[in-house]
């Protein structure tokens, strides 16, 4: 990892680094998004959607690391980092978002005026929960991988000695391409393309393909920015204490 790149382009060159494992996992989601527009697998999507992100951000931050994929002692970390990624920054996303739902819905049903509100509060209610447990959790991922203080209450006492660090480059950097996958999503929409890769009737629909594409290539991208985030976190904070191994200092000074 190259400190003095900036984290877009850091980001950029760690995809390239592992295009592969990266590549895979974006194609087996856009798989299964044609897969639910025609049977339905809502459930199943979501179990998917949460293994393939932490599978994304895993990959990314053993390369960030400088950690081999291919050791069958870092593959073998791969269930528990992604357990520690459903439970910490994904579950609460959707937890939160269907209480929401179930207030907006409770509020419909006694016919109040201010549903439409309740339910357009999902989104920004999911945004500011998702940037929270990134922000608390987030060093908690390459810390499981490079085994120093990789407990959850070591991740939060370093997110706010690195909040200065953390803060912008989450907000500006991750909340950035989140933003632009979720913009183009509803422009999408709004141009009555859609993001559907095929039809209700069964038919390809090369332009709902497209937008289906770009917006999980930006959704992956706006992961890959989170783990070079979270890493460069993680190491100046050993390097800062002096926890950093003296023969990984050198690396990443």
């Amino acid at each position: 990892m190259n400190p003095k790149a900036n984290i877009v382009s850091q980001a950029f060159y760690s995809v390239l680094l592992c295009w592969k494992y990266i590549l895979g996992i974006v194609f087996v989601l856009y798989v299964m998004d044609g897969i639910n527009v025609v049977y339905d697998i809502g459930n199943s999507m979501q179990v998917t959607k949460a293994f393939a992100e932490s599978g994304i951000i895993f990959y990314l931050c053993l390369s960030l690391l400088g950690l081999d994929a291919k050791l069958k002692e870092n593959s073998k970390k791969y269930i528990w980092f992604s357990l520690r990624y459903i439970l910490l920054i994904y579950a609460p996303v959707i937890i939160v978002s269907i209480l929401v739902v179930i207030l907006a819905v409770s509020a419909l049903q006694g016919e109040r005026p201010d549903t439409e509100f309740l339910l357009g509060l999902t989104i920004p209610c999911g945004a500011v929960i998702s940037f929270l447990t990134m922000f608390l959790f987030g060093t908690a991922f390459p810390s499981q991988l490079f085994d120093v203080r990789p407990g959850i209450g070591a991740a939060i006492g370093r997110a706010f000695r690195q909040a200065g660090y953390l803060v912008p480059r989450l907000f500006f950097g991750v909340g950035f391409f989140a933003a632009l996958s979720f913009a183009i999503l509803i422009l999408s929409e709004n141009l009555g393309i859609g993001s559907d890769p095929i039809t209700s009737a069964g038919t390809p629909d090369p332009a709902g393909a497209l937008v289906l594409a770009l917006v999980k290539l930006t959704s992956a991208f706006s992961l890959a920015v989170f783990a070079v985030v979270v890493c460069r976190a993680y190491l100046k904070d050993l390097q800062e204490r002096g926890e950093l191994p003296a023969s990984d200092a050198e690396i990443f000074a």
